[in-house]
């Protein structure tokens, strides 16, 4: 007997139900399978589907009429190639909404606060660029900008500008996309198409768009390859400056569909020449080591999980493993957001790595390699809570979308393991802080992220932490007198370790 639609697990997760009752995917963890999300209202049907078709008709014939009575796209030069214009930029007569007053605002935040993180756009030359009211290029990339600014800080009433009505990173992203369909884009790719693309991506997924943002991503890539940015050819003839801002791009779009794939389960189509220059720190040291580091351990990553499975032994995942714990990253002088990245990604992929090792080889629960244990989703995620304890909630929530997949990913590693082998955990619950203390703490985590957390996975989460209370309530006490006198002492504060 199959379902007309997907669970609700496989829903969340946006992979492929094969609607049994259960799944097979929910049966292979151990999770209950329903199906009881509400069903979203169908679209207009009879004379309101007509006359939505008749409006749709007119809006485009409009928009034909204007485009045909504007003047053909003028080819400007420029020196910089990487100043956030093509070889061959286009200009139009402007139809710019958004003031420069506005750009300066959120384009400022991001040169403080995220930059670090994406270090691809030059803000000077684009807020030059944006003097010139024609360069529409230069306009949907300042707005596309603007509006991850704001998706990913969440500014405070008193810096957010709410000039827009309401939500300025929503109208900043519809903004980047109609001043750029303005252009004939896709014919003429550049590297300020291919970043207005890229931040479109973010500010997309950031607000649950995941298709849509995978998509934009996808766009990306594309342009990217279409420029050779892939290629370690292009990089023969360009001043180095200009190549190193280059490589950044690939490598950000790199690390972007590595762990947007990895999360969703998409299929990756960006290959790397393994004979690319390398990173340098030329430019801005303190900003750009960091920059490295994440750039390595996401290499490192992709190394460890495109292996085509003949040579997956238990050799070759505590290789793996350790290749990942190597991965340092570059501590002069980088900042919260970049540190906070680096540490959390790297205790995420080290948990992913363990979940596919499970595939190919037989875990142990004191295995010599902790890598190889089948209590090691524990280890990780003391190593995650004591991470975000480290750190402002504030800087962590700034990653946005990508940042509250990889904690999920951690609990609900540990969440399905304590249900699947409780035996396993049954003496280190008697610590100070035991497992289920670790559960409980990401949990809280996870339901105040960026002001609420994903209702589906935090349903998911809470339904297996109350069965994980269930089955420890069903089993026979053992140790009472210890776990009493455990609740009697008093620990100041709380050691995860």
């Amino acid at each position: 007997m199959a379902r007309d639609r997907a669970c609700d697990a496989c829903a969340a997760r946006k992979v492929r139900c094969d609607r049994g009752l259960p799944c097979k995917r929910c049966q292979s963890l151990s999770i209950q399978c329903v199906a009881e999300r509400r069903k979203l209202k169908a679209g207009p049907k009879g004379p309101w589907a007509q006359r939505k078709r008749e409006a749709l008709l007119n809006n485009k014939s409009a928009m034909e009429a204007t485009m045909i009575n504007r003047k053909a796209p003028i080819p400007v030069s420029d020196g910089d190639a990487h100043s956030q214009s093509s070889n061959q930029p286009h200009i139009y007569p402007g139809m710019n909404r958004v003031p420069s007053s506005a750009f300066e605002h959120y384009l400022g935040l991001y040169q403080q606060a995220l930059y670090p993180v994406w270090p691809v756009v030059n803000i000077e030359t684009l807020l030059n660029r944006l003097r010139d009211s024609t360069d529409i290029e230069a306009y949907a990339l300042a707005a596309a900008v603007s509006a991850v600014t704001i998706a990913q800080l969440k500014p405070a009433s008193h810096e957010a500008l709410g000039r827009f009505g309401g939500d300025d990173g929503a109208f900043m992203a519809s903004e980047s996309s109609r001043a750029r369909h303005e252009l004939d884009y896709m014919e003429h790719p550049s590297i300020s198409v291919l970043l207005t693309s890229f931040f479109l991506h973010v500010s997309y997924a950031n607000r649950g768009h995941i298709r849509k943002g995978a998509m934009l991503l996808r766009e990306a890539i594309t342009f990217a390859q279409m420029l050779s940015l892939d290629k370690a050819g292009h990089y023969a003839n360009l001043p180095k400056l200009e190549a190193q801002r280059h490589l950044r791009t690939i490598w950000l779009l790199f690390v972007t569909e590595r762990g947007h794939t990895t999360r969703f389960d998409f299929p990756r189509i960006l290959q790397l020449d393994p004979d690319l220059p390398e990173l340098e720190v030329d430019e801005n040291p303190p900003i750009l080591f960091a920059f490295i580091s994440l750039s390595k351990l996401f290499q490192s990553f992709a190394n460890a999980m495109d292996g085509d499975g003949s040579s997956q032994t238990h050799e070759y995942f505590a290789s793996m493993h350790a290749r990942l714990r190597g991965v340092q990253q570059a501590s002069w002088n980088s900042t919260d957001l970049q540190r906070a990245d680096f540490l959390l990604t790297q205790q995420w992929m080290r948990v992913v790595l363990w979940k596919t090792s499970m595939y190919y080889i037989n875990l142990l629960p004191n295995a010599a390699d902790e890598g190889l244990s089948l209590s090691f989703p524990d280890q990780i995620a003391r190593n995650v809570v004591q991470n975000i304890d480290r750190f402002p909630r504030s800087v962590i929530e700034a990653h946005g979308l990508g940042m509250e997949m990889k904690l999920f990913e951690v609990a609900m590693s540990l969440a399905d393991i304590l249900l699947c082998l409780p035996s396993t955990f049954q003496g280190k619950q008697l610590m100070n802080v035991g497992p289920r203390d670790v559960l409980n703490r990401l949990s809280e985590f996870l339901t105040c992220f960026r002001g609420g957390g994903d209702n589906i996975k935090l349903q998911i989460l809470h339904d297996k932490m109350q069965e994980i209370s269930s089955s420890i309530a069903r089993q026979p006490r053992l140790l009472e007198d210890e776990q009493e006198q455990e609740q009697e002492q008093e620990v100041d504060g709380l050691d995860w370790t």
